[in-house]
């Protein structure tokens, strides 16, 4: 990966393009719950599709509602931790880390809607 610390900053890197992502499919499913379509088709399809993403996939299978407030915790500390060690590289994070944010605070939600039986129109 490089010098001593890089295999740690690619950890970092790739959970601040995970919870980035998240943002994605956290509009998405809002966008679908206000379209009054069955989500958990729409995520289905999407998620065999090309705009398909780990993120999307996970949303009611691997991340459930029951363990959506601590991953959403998780999240939170660790694009915080990738925050300050590009900050430390004389770097500026702020733009990912906002969207990251945001995908970390839409978990619970985005993971409730997926996985609520009855949102088909």
């Amino acid at each position: 990966m490089g010098p001593v610390g890089s295999g740690q900053m690619t950890k970092l890197l790739n959970n601040a393009m995970t919870m980035s992502n998240l943002k994605n499919a956290v509009d998405l499913v809002r966008l679908a719950q206000q379209l009054h379509v069955d989500i958990p088709a729409v995520l289905d399809v999407i998620s065999a599709s090309s705009g398909g993403s780990a993120s999307l996939r996970a949303l009611g299978t691997a991340i459930t509602p029951e363990i959506a407030p601590h991953l959403q915790g998780l999240m939170r500390k660790d694009i915080e931790h990738f925050a300050d060690a590009v900050r430390a590289q004389g770097l500026d994070p702020e733009q990912l880390r906002r969207r990251a944010l945001a995908g970390a605070d839409g978990l619970v939600e985005a993971v409730t809607l997926a996985t609520a039986p009855g949102h088909a129109a």
